[in-house]
């Protein structure tokens, strides 16, 4: 069977062939050649043992095309698509046993499958935890089970992940405790976007999450909360004129929860979620300002007496310009130094005292300076004019991320 290519070679692209099982596996394998980085073999019949052995092949040609031999570089994919393919917990157990080894791979599609949560949860979470997953879709997985999805967002730590779709997943008004614990803790701080549109969370379940994310979450920026009514719809029956008292009462709750659901998805969240991007751009921007004159003035030393009985004679002797003036910046004290350096970035608010502090040493720490240095001279080698501005790019959103002044942090820290 050939291999249908779209967009660019990277892409394989084979859903719906009809590939099931073990020997389905087995006929996909020889079509990866070296090249694809993206795979799409959603709506097959893999299944467990099917998608355990395509994942065993994957690993052997990872080593293979990784080889020295070769002299390629280390081979990886980047993006999984395998979706509705009677995946069950075993088999995503597999997929990010994997996922853990490949360092490239930051985008798996798992929607419509068979997964529970029930059997392998703690190997599942703590593969995907020392994964690279960036964005991690479970949407219209109807067999979730409510206490298996608590167990997994205590459990979920990973410092890659910032997309999680849990769509239309039929996940009741229960597991909104486990939600919030993980949204009110740090785990979730590089979460940035989370999708529970078409669940049954219920109006009270979207409150207490909108709730938390105006109390405790500033990294969210997209949250789907839509059709999440947990009440039945209310049908009111007239007989004889007469309307049973049982079920207006239903369609009065009906009424109230949608007009609930209404005022938190579209008045609320909205704005608690622009608040988040200001309050992250902010941070960002502050964080972005302060480092280079930080690193100027808090590396700086003060003038030996000799140095200045120097600089006093030469201005005193030179006859072609008159005396420089200069404010004695250093002879201040070090709580005032650090004031002015602070408000250098122009929004002596946007720190927490915690970021403060970790940007202080980092701008203190020559040896890091050095580090930085290397690490832009390895990623500008080979690059052209036009790529230089994404590669300092990436170099300073990963230098915020690994500082953790990419985020807002809340004032106790």
């Amino acid at each position: 069977m050939a291999v249908i290519l779209r967009s660019n070679a990277d892409l394989m692209y084979l859903p719906d062939h009809g590939f099931a099982g073990e020997e389905g596996a087995l006929r996909i394998l020889p079509q990866i050649t070296r090249t694809i980085r993206r795979i799409d073999i959603s709506h097959n019949l893999l299944g467990s043992a099917g998608t355990l052995t395509l994942f065993k092949g994957l690993t052997t040609l990872r080593s293979r095309y990784s080889s020295p031999e070769i002299g390629l570089g280390i081979w990886g994919l980047s993006e999984l698509n395998l979706g509705v393919n009677s995946l069950d917990d075993a088999a995503l157990d597999g997929v990010l046993a994997y996922a853990k080894k490949d360092g490239f791979l930051q985008r798996v599609f798992v929607q419509g499958n068979d997964i529970r949560f029930l059997e392998g949860l703690e190997s599942i979470v703590n593969s995907l935890n020392s994964s690279r997953i960036r964005s991690l879709s479970l949407t219209n997985n109807t067999s979730l089970d409510p206490g298996g999805v608590g167990k997994f967002l205590h459990k979920l730590d990973s410092t890659h992940l910032s997309q999680l779709h849990l769509s239309a997943c039929e996940l009741p008004n229960s597991v909104t405790g486990g939600i919030c614990e993980y949204l009110r803790s740090d785990r979730s701080r590089n979460l940035e976007v989370l999708e529970l549109n078409g669940n049954k969370l219920g109006a009270k379940g979207v409150e207490r999450i909108v709730d938390v994310i105006e109390s405790s979450n500033f990294s969210l920026r997209v949250v789907g909360l839509l059709a999440n009514t947990s009440l039945e719809p209310a049908i009111v029956s007239l007989d004889d004129g007469n309307v049973d008292v049982s079920e207006h009462q239903a369609a009065v709750d009906m009424d109230v929860e949608l007009r609930s659901l209404e005022y938190q998805v579209h008045t609320r969240l909205p704005s608690l979620l622009e608040r988040n991007r200001i309050l992250t751009r902010r941070v960002r921007t502050a964080a972005s300002k302060i480092i280079t004159p930080a690193r100027i003035i808090l590396n700086a030393r003060i003038p030996s007496d000799q140095e200045t009985a120097q600089r006093v004679i030469n201005e005193i002797s030179s006859t072609s310009s008159p005396p420089t003036s200069f404010f004695p910046l250093l002879d201040l004290p070090e709580e005032v130094i650090h004031l002015i350096v602070r408000n250098v970035g122009g929004d002596d608010g946007a720190l927490s005292e915690a970021q403060w502090t970790r940007l202080r040493v980092e701008a203190g720490d020559r040896e890091a300076l050095a580090r930085n240095m290397r690490m832009r001279e390895e990623r500008m080698r080979g690059k052209r004019r036009e790529e230089e501005r994404d590669v300092i790019r990436g170099l300073r959103d990963d230098w915020l991320k690994r500082g953790r002044w990419d985020r807002w942090e809340e004032r106790s820290r």
